[in-house]
């Protein structure tokens, strides 16, 4: 079952809100402006309970640098330098981070409202944009179609297909925040788990330096433990206070990560092979200041300025070819 209604308006345009529910109750709620993730909510002994960061009004959304629940790219994370290579010529973008390109720069797909259209035969909405080169500097337009798709398993499906006319980039992924939490203010007890050995090493900058590093202390999730004893661990290790790390999971068919507490969890399948974790507190300024986070980034994507590394993969999109990219999240109750 799906409703739509109106979510408010981004530069006089009207923004879509939709809400996808199965038969066990489950809900997701998806709107048009950056296809983002708006909302996932679960039924348990007839109490509703979210399991994602998010907004109630559109506001949230624009004015927010936390791209919360948006869907970020044509290339999410970084591009180090702002520049890279395709078929032998060289490209070099407005950077939008210092010297780097953050999540396909000032006018990636964060910043477009989709059209959209309702699929009820798969439960699921259709969204679809044309990022034009001459927008976002990027080689081709790129024609884009996002699918949401909440099937009777409690699954979330996100599809990412891209077409461009030129060769291009394309690595987008949804910037969803999860606190599976009871306490959705506080995401310290929440246990995490990742299936990955090893995690890319980084500069100041946050850019890969192109090394892969053994998961060590507060970067080793390969078993379930909370936030709190990661993030205890890691300053201990090195001083750090936050997560904004990538992790090389691989492609394979079993989940990626898993994230639990308080009887519930949610299973991260991609195929990808890269995941990013981001401690964050979106809702509250003064508790980011002070390190205190409300919910966990997880962003499934190919790893990170893999056009700049030749072993973390390949995210050129030829020119006419069609590439779809799977997300999937599975929320079981314990």
């Amino acid at each position: 079952m799906i409703k739509e209604q109106n979510f408010g308006q981004v530069d006089g345009e009207d923004v879509k809100l939709f809400t996808i529910e199965n038969k066990n109750g489950t809900k997701i709620n998806v709107i048009s402006y950056a296809a983002a993730w708006q909302n996932f909510e679960v039924v348990e002994d007839g109490t509703t309970h979210s399991l994602i960061e998010h907004y109630d009004d559109i506001s949230g959304y624009v004015a927010n640098p936390y791209q919360v629940g948006k869907t970020v790219g044509r290339v999410a994370g970084r591009i180090g330098n702002a520049k890279f290579e395709i078929n032998g010529k060289q490209f070099k973008l407005p950077a939008n981070e210092g010297d780097n390109l953050l999540h396909g720069g000032e006018k990636g797909i964060q910043t477009h409202n989709f059209a959209s259209k309702i699929d009820e035969k798969n439960n699921a909405v259709i969204f679809t944009t044309v990022m034009k080169s001459a927008d976002d500097n990027f080689p081709g337009d790129l024609t884009l179609t996002i699918k949401y798709t909440l099937n009777k398993n409690d699954e979330v499906v996100i599809e990412y297909t891209g077409e461009s006319t030129e060769d291009t980039l394309f690595n987008p992924t949804c910037h969803v925040y999860f606190n599976v939490l009871d306490d959705t203010t506080d995401v310290s007890e929440q246990k995490l788990q990742i299936n990955a050995d090893e995690s890319l090493a980084i500069y100041g900058d946050k850019v890969p330096t192109g090394r892969k590093l053994p998961v060590t202390s507060g970067y080793d999730f390969r078993k379930p433990r909370t936030i709190a004893q990661g993030l205890k661990e890691l300053y201990a290790e090195n001083q750090k206070i936050e997560f904004d790390d990538c992790y090389v999971t691989g492609k394979s068919k079993s989940a990626v990560a898993e994230l639990s507490g308080d009887g519930r969890r949610v299973k991260l399948f991609s195929d990808r092979n890269g995941m990013v974790i981001f401690t964050a507190n979106p809702q509250d300024s003064e508790k980011q200041d002070d390190h205190e986070y409300s919910s966990l980034a997880t962003e499934l994507q190919t790893l990170p300025d893999a056009v700049n590394h030749k072993d973390f993969g390949d995210i050129v999109l030829p020119a006419g070819k069609t590439v779809t990219y799977t997300n999937k999240y599975k929320y079981l109750k314990d």
